[in-house]
């Protein structure tokens, strides 16, 4: 049912009761108008709590089953005056926050904030001929404690680089399949003052709300980027609001030695290092450091220097939730922990950690932890105890590599990538919270077993197949009417049935790995022994840098 709008209610019910008091021969004081302005406020807050907020629900968020439920392409409509609509068109790289109504499936929220995001898309989609952006709500930022349905945040994906559509998407669905709490993510079909605008992924911020819908609500939760990367504007598409006093648009300057829009030396625009081929297992190209290109990294590898606080500013800078010195503290000592393999299960959620990189290791997504952009995943600390979140995979399946050089990657490589040697330029030492789990056979079998859970339950029991089909089937009709998508009908067909048979040949690779007859060391493959993928083509799945617009 479609809340009324309370303002409009409001103004009328004030314009009736102002007739109906000159009518009787009273004049209406301005302290009556002050009544009248006060029940305003409290009908406007008693609807969003009773409509909008989680905390007259049942133990789940209702926004989980409403906006995220994934059987149907919900419908997203942005009000929005056409003077700012003007303005965030013409300025789009400045991330104003514009304030507007929103309403999804047919039920509208007032006065949010709507603002463009993201930092390589954002800039390249505002540099080309198309304005399909991707975009960040605030339900509360200007109604104090507003939510849509116990929402706080919410990330609307224009699905940049993505042919599949679906990248992101499944994902998200493989971690929840493996037990790892990970963002909730629907399509939606979004209209901008009635017009059509295209098909987004609507994906739950990692936020408050996300927080209180988890187990997680009790812990601090960072964000670890290396200081390199910020400085370059290579963040996650779906990053965080402007830090404090720094103004909407602004970003730090850049590093003299390496200038904006400029590749790292010895490396071709959207290329990345080749996955162990030709290069010693861990040996980092010239010129690369742990912590990206050219730079050491402050706390974002997870490694352990020091006791100081400082040394860790890629963690402890960019905390989601309000930290003390004793939060931060506690996230030392779990690392200095894991530095020297004591206590790991007082330290860290071994069982999660181990689920986020099987399914981390199975999407090959080297814009994250286990290459060397440090970015791109969430550290969750409660009671001293460390677990790492997923975030932002539509550049996974060689997508990051941009194609590779000539513009194809070696498929066959990357879907055989050894499960047990997933790092690209970067060594055992400088990624701990992945090493832990191959230094130790305990570790490593869970972590095996883990895998076959997951290949045996998902991919060769057949419920990927139907899933992935009935995903196509749903987003067909969207795509074909797309006014402003990134591909055709005809490529998103061709990507989706190719992401199908990488995950299909992924996983037959992996079985070959656990049965023993495929190494799970890279290094160690013998080629005629490895999965053939010579006739998957990585960028007909869409890949960094693309100019593949209709």
């Amino acid at each position: 049912m479609q809340r009324i709008k309370v303002k409009a209610l409001i103004i009328s019910l004030m314009a009736v009761t102002s007739v109906l008091l000159n009518a009787c021969g009273k004049e209406v004081s301005d302290n009556s108008m002050e009544d009248i302005a006060m029940s305003e406020e409290a009908v406007s807050s008693n609807v969003v709590s009773e409509d909008k907020s989680s905390e007259d629900t049942d133990s789940t968020s209702t926004y989980e089953t409403t906006l995220f439920d994934t059987s149907l392409v919900h419908m997203i409509d942005i009000t929005i005056s056409e003077v700012d609509w003007a303005d965030l068109l013409e300025n789009p790289t400045e991330k104003t926050k514009y304030e507007v109504d929103i309403t999804i499936d047919g039920e509208t929220v007032e006065d949010v904030s709507f603002a463009t995001k993201g930092n390589t898309s954002l800039s390249s989609v505002a540099t080309s001929d198309s304005d399909r952006y991707s975009f960040k709500i605030n339900f509360g930022k200007y109604v104090d404690g507003q939510t849509y349905y116990g929402l706080d945040k919410l990330n609307l994906n224009n699905l940049y680089a993505d042919a599949t559509y679906m990248k992101d998407y499944l994902s998200y669905e493989l971690f929840r399949k493996a037990g790892v709490e990970s963002a909730l993510c629907s399509y939606v079909w979004l209209t901008i003052n009635g017009e059509d605008y295209g098909l987004y992924l609507a994906v739950e911020d990692i936020s408050d709300s996300y927080l209180e819908r988890t187990a997680d609500g009790e812990g601090e939760l960072y964000k670890p980027e290396t200081e390199h990367l910020a400085n370059m504007g290579n963040g996650g598409d779906m990053g965080r609001e402007m830090p404090d006093g720094m103004k909407e648009g602004e970003k730090p300057k850049m590093p003299e030695e390496i200038q904006e829009g400029e590749e790292p030396k010895g490396m071709q625009d959207g290329e990345r290092p080749e996955m162990h081929e030709g290069m010693p297992k861990g040996e980092r190209p010239d010129g690369m450091q742990g912590g990206g290109p050219g730079e050491e990294s402050n706390g974002a590898d997870l490694v352990y220097t020091d006791d100081e606080i400082s040394s860790y500013s890629d963690i402890f800078d960019n905390a989601e939730t309000d930290v003390t010195e004793e939060d931060e503290q506690r996230v030392i000592a779990a690392l200095k922990a894991l530095s020297e393999g004591k206590d790991l299960e007082e330290n860290l959620d071994t069982d999660e950690i181990i689920s986020y990189f099987v399914v981390h290791n199975f999407v090959l997504n080297y814009d994250s932890y286990t290459g060397n952009m440090l970015h791109n995943y969430y550290l969750y600390e409660n009671d001293g105890e460390l677990s790492i979140l997923p975030w932002d995979y539509n550049l996974s399946f060689g997508a990051f590599s941009g194609g590779g050089k000539d513009g194809e990657t070696d498929a066959t490589s990357l879907i055989n990538t050894g499960i047990d040697s997933p790092l690209s330029g970067a060594s055992e030492e400088d990624r701990p919270m992945w090493s832990w789990i191959t230094s130790s056979e305990e570790y490593l079998q869970k972590y095996h077993e883990a895998f076959g859970t997951l290949i045996g339950e998902y991919f060769e029991s057949g419920e990927f197949e139907k899933e992935i089909d009935a995903l196509y089937e749903m987003l067909l009709p969207y795509i074909e009417k797309d006014p402003t998508a990134f591909y055709s009908a005809e490529e998103f067909t061709t990507a989706y049935e190719t992401l199908k048979e990488t995950c299909l040949l992924r996983a037959q690779s992996i079985r070959l790995q656990l049965d023993g007859e495929l190494s799970t060391d890279s290094d160690e493959q013998d080629a005629e022994s490895r999965v053939d993928a010579s006739s998957i083509s990585i960028k007909a799945m869409g890949v960094q840098n693309q100019d593949n617009r209709k």
